[in-house]
């Protein structure tokens, strides 16, 4: 009897690590859960694959994807989507305040006017046109822009999205289309850069903090099943030890 007793209580006590280990790899998810990084009713996008191009050893130019995701509701006849990236060099690095800190104010007046008026830097800006783009549908747009600063492009852009044109379906069911001005288009969408975890996989139909609330319900209920079973498993034991003192 005391074997058997063993035996059981042995069984019941690695279910009881089983569970115990399945609690703490769910709270461990729980605690590493992503936090909300992008929006389920709106078109998501990226700009990726930046490629430089060059004429004979100088750059001047740069290739890009940009992959859009339509999370919403709307079917687009078109929409134009602006996009703008700033340059952001730091002021020390930009000559007269370099020349400024080494060699005085006098000498930067001397080299100002030695070497003119310095170039304005060119602004990047690429406007980009989607046509027919219907919900949770996904498209890749190859692009080029003629600017020697790649890097730029991996960089926050500011965007807005002006015109678009939105079939929306009647009561009586035809479709409507209406033309949306560039604020109601643009709050529509959402960039995705590479701060945000979803930047590097295949966008999804839901966001990964949906996916990862998904998840944790199935270790919840991962662990409501094992319940279960160590709950049958201490009810047999009581049944077994019952059995096994009638026998004596």
């Amino acid at each position: 009897m005391k074997k058997i007793t063993g035996v059981l209580t042995a069984l019941l006590f690695s279910t009881g690590l089983l569970a115990s280990g399945s609690a703490t790899a769910a709270a461990s998810n729980k605690t590493n859960a992503v936090e909300p990084t992008t929006r389920n009713d709106a078109v998501i996008f990226k700009i990726h694959d930046v490629v430089p191009v060059s004429n004979e050893g100088v750059v001047t130019g740069c290739d890009f994807i940009v992959t859009l995701y339509n999370r919403t509701a709307v079917n687009f006849r078109n929409f134009t989507l602006n996009l703008n990236w700033r340059d952001t060099v730091d002021e020390r690095f930009k000559f007269d305040a370099y020349v400024k800190s080494v060699l005085g104010e006098g000498a930067t007046i001397q080299e100002s006017d030695l070497l003119g008026e310095q170039a304005a830097p060119k602004p990047l800006a690429k406007a980009i046109t989607v046509n027919a783009f219907g919900t949770n549908k996904q498209i890749s747009v190859k692009s080029h822009i003629d600017n020697e600063k790649c890097y730029l492009l991996l960089t926050n852009a500011d965007y807005s999205v002006t015109p678009c044109d939105i079939a929306r379906n009647t009561s009586a069911g035809e479709k409507n289309v209406v033309r949306s001005d560039g604020k109601e288009c643009t709050a529509m969408f959402q960039l995705v850069d590479t701060a945000n975890p979803e930047y590097f996989g295949e966008f999804k139909n839901i966001s990964v903090t949906e996916i990862a609330e998904q998840n944790q319900q199935l270790h919840s209920k991962d662990l409501t099943d094992i319940d279960v079973v160590i709950s049958k498993i201490i009810e047999n034991l009581g049944v077994s030890d019952k059995t096994l003192t009638d026998i004596n």
